[in-house]
């Protein structure tokens, strides 16, 4: 699914205290448990459809992370038909929840109340008119380059926007291309994703699009690697 080595050191030294060859497992893992973050805290418990668009290594982790915050009913769509099967049978199996497969990206968003995006970002992914007028919730961790976006700017426009950083989001994430449009400024950003968890913002509140823009931080990367080490110290 990917390549790459994940570095631990000793916050204090600097000195490297482990080298894991672990090919995105664990970034992966991260981006998964932010994404159950963002569910629990920016929607309501009878939001359990929950809709994936991109069937992927990153959309099976969504899914069990999705899983551990509420029962939910799964619905899958991608491009590649074959792997949107694999995926809503495999998930359905492994967290003993229902998944279907929808024949296109705006059935799905038609039945979701919670919709995940993780596909390359070359190109947005849903529409503003696809969405469920009782309110909504997209978690989209696609963009995290310059050249990617997922949401189109009018649906960005009109959500409660949380970012999960916004210095880097600005930059990187769903929210750049909003700025570039010009339909958004930097305080049009609700909250960043800790201040709704802490309570110092609101989460979900009504019938309200909400988007939830996650490109990954260095804090999450910390606190994964933290883990990994504490596992492994126990072996």
């Amino acid at each position: 699914p990917g390549s790459g080595i994940f570095c631990v050191v000793n916050a204090v030294t600097g000195a490297p205290l482990a080298l894991f060859q672990e090919n995105r497992f664990m970034t992966d893992l991260r981006t998964g448990a932010a994404g159950a973050v963002a569910m629990k805290h920016c929607s309501s418990p009878e939001q359990d459809v929950v809709g994936f668009i991109g069937c992927g290594a990153i959309a099976r982790n969504m899914a069990r992370a999705a899983a551990t915050v509420r029962p939910i009913r799964g619905v899958a769509y991608g491009i590649d038909e074959a792997m949107s099967h694999t995926f809503a049978k495999e998930m359905s199996e492994e967290l003993n929840m229902p998944f279907s497969v929808a024949s296109s990206a705006e059935e799905c968003c038609n039945q979701s109340d919670v919709i995940f995006t993780q596909t390359p970002g070359s190109s947005t992914v849903l529409e503003k008119d696809w969405l469920k007028e009782s309110g909504v919730t997209i978690i989209a961790s696609g963009s995290d380059q310059p050249t990617k976006q997922e949401i189109p700017t009018d649906v960005l426009k009109a959500s409660k926007y949380i970012s999960d950083l916004t210095g880097q989001t600005s930059r990187l994430g769903e929210l750049r291309s909003a700025l570039q449009a010009g339909v958004m400024t930097e305080s049009d950003v609700h909250a960043e994703l800790g201040e709704v968890v802490n309570g110092d913002k609101s989460g979900r509140e009504g019938n309200e699009i909400i988007v939830v823009d996650l490109t990954g931080t260095g804090a999450q990367d910390a606190a994964i690697g933290q883990v990994a080490w504490d596992k492994l110290g126990q072996l």
